[in-house]
């Protein structure tokens, strides 16, 4: 079996889990657009593609995919998502099987207003969110809110670009300032992370859930997994009031009336390792699907106190030599 990690960056980790998964049954491929992509130190074979923005993107990814015969597609980034999505039919065409949600479940995701939609819809507290200086200003008036407001783009990410305003003067400055930009309520608490999973039916198969310690640009660096009833259980309901194929993180912030939902973004996340360090093995369960076999829940396995560290690491790239 051949699997693809797209847009691999940074994520050797997850080489070596397929790895693991494979077991000497496969390779496991990686594609970047840079040449300097540390994880391809891992990979039994890398790719350079276009940027995946690149209009030739998506050809150049089925041609390689069919030269090589591979049967998995893992994208690996946000953007990537987008680009993909609606796509599953495309690769299933030459017998790939492309992990990646329903177009409609990346379109709420990859846009965080829509997300907090969603969350309305599904009955999942959410911190108030609001396009417009006027609504925001009338629930700060009404006391439902209060100062701070944070001002982010729609379509952000790695926590860039987070605006803190604390009067009216600054909201107004901040939303100008913004690219396509949304108002949100500043809840205070400990950030949470879940690693869900769903499998080809879009059945809920996993909830593993950490309590953030450490960021770094936007990705846990250092986590411990929690096995909290109340936290398994808004994961629980959000994994099953979302159509999701394979993996998706997700952030929360537990406030002083419990977990409320910040973003959930449908691929690997960064704090991915310290579920897999749980006993996650997402990678297993997605060749298990590939080959055809029904995947158990195992929701409610999460244990308590599985710590995570990040650490770098140094590579000479003798792929370039």
């Amino acid at each position: 079996m051949n699997i693809l990690l797209t847009s691999i960056g940074r994520r050797g980790y997850l080489v070596k889990y397929f790895k693991e998964a494979l077991a000497g049954r496969g390779k496991v491929w990686g594609a970047d657009n840079s040449r300097f992509a540390p994880a391809f130190a891992y990979c039994d074979g890398t790719v350079i593609l276009p940027e995946v923005r690149n209009n030739g993107y998506t050809q150049a990814l089925l041609d390689f995919c069919s030269d090589k015969k591979i049967d998995i597609v893992v994208p690996l980034i946000d953007p990537e998502l987008e680009i993909l999505a609606g796509l599953n039919d495309a690769f299933a065409a030459q017998n790939i099987m492309l992990l990646l949600s329903p177009k409609e479940t990346i379109e709420l995701s990859s846009d965080k207003y829509l997300t907090y939609q969603f969350a309305v819809r599904s009955g999942l507290a959410s911190p108030f969110v609001c396009l417009a200086v006027d609504d925001a200003m009338a629930q700060i008036d009404a006391k439902a809110v209060t100062w701070p407001l944070l001002v982010k783009p729609r379509k952000g990410s790695a926590s860039a670009n987070i605006t803190y305003c604390y009067d009216r003067l600054q909201l107004e400055a901040a939303v100008e300032s913004v690219p396509l930009p949304f108002i949100q309520e500043y809840i205070e608490g400990p950030e949470f992370g879940y690693d869900l999973f769903g499998d080809r039916d879009f059945r809920p198969i996993s909830v593993f859930c950490k309590k953030k310690l450490a960021m770094r640009a936007g990705e846990t660096d250092k986590a411990l997994t929690t096995a909290d009833p109340v936290m398994l259980e808004f994961g629980r309901r959000l994994l099953a009031s979302i159509k999701l194929f394979g993996p998706a993180d997700v952030d929360v912030i537990r406030g002083p009336n419990g977990p409320r939902l910040l973003e959930i973004n449908p691929r690997f996340g960064g704090g991915y390792p310290c579920s897999h360090l749980a006993g996650a093995d997402f990678c297993q369960k997605i060749l298990r699907m590939r080959n055809g076999e029904p995947l158990t829940p195992d929701i409610g396995s999460c244990p308590d106190g599985i710590c995570m560290l990040k650490q770098d690491e140094i590579i000479r790239p003798t792929w370039l030599d």
